[in-house]
């Protein structure tokens, strides 16, 4: 395992904390971009993080000669401590904030998207079973099943990412 990747790995994995920690200490958690939006934007933090540590590896450890292999080893290092480090702190996170969630679904917020979905479709959306559905979403909350979901699309992005900047990043000698 190569220390540089594994340091890029690290590094990655404190800045989408960081980033994850702004939005939930500011209060931002439930709103449209730190619901919906702030996971694929981590998720897409890791792209710059391939490319630097395989420059970095090219260029010091390699003489600026690195081939496609390599620099998918050094790829695939990055991401693995990223999926590893950034997977613990949601299923830490989820649990810390489990509270909020519960009153989120109980809330007036939640209440009001579920208005809005039954004038746009009354016919799939009732009434009537407004609180079967919140108790629903209540019972369906789950760390494991939380953490999963945020890594699926780490995993997607950053397989094809990593292939994607050892194929731009190689060099080979001449």
């Amino acid at each position: 395992m190569n220390k540089k990747a594994l340091l890029y790995g690290l590094l990655y994995c404190l800045v989408v904390i960081a980033f994850k920690l702004y939005i939930v200490l500011s209060s931002n958690m439930f709103s449209k971009f730190g619901f919906y939006y702030s996971i694929i934007t981590g998720v897409f933090l890791i792209l710059p993080f391939f490319f630097i540590a395989i420059y970095h590896v090219r260029e010091k450890d390699h003489g600026g000669i690195i081939d496609t292999r390599e620099g998918m080893r050094i790829a695939f290092t990055v991401l693995a401590v990223g999926l590893v480090g950034t997977s613990l702190y949601n299923y830490i996170e989820f649990g810390w904030k489990m509270g909020e969630y519960v009153n989120y679904y109980n809330g007036s917020e939640y209440l009001n998207m579920l208005k809005e979905q039954q004038l746009k479709n009354p016919d799939k959306i009732k009434v009537e079973d407004f609180p079967k559905i919140i108790r629903e979403q209540i019972a369906s909350l789950s760390a494991f099943r939380a953490t999963t979901g945020k890594i699926i699309p780490l995993l997607f992005i950053g397989l094809t990412g990593a292939f994607a900047a050892s194929v731009i990043m190689k060099r080979v000698p001449q």
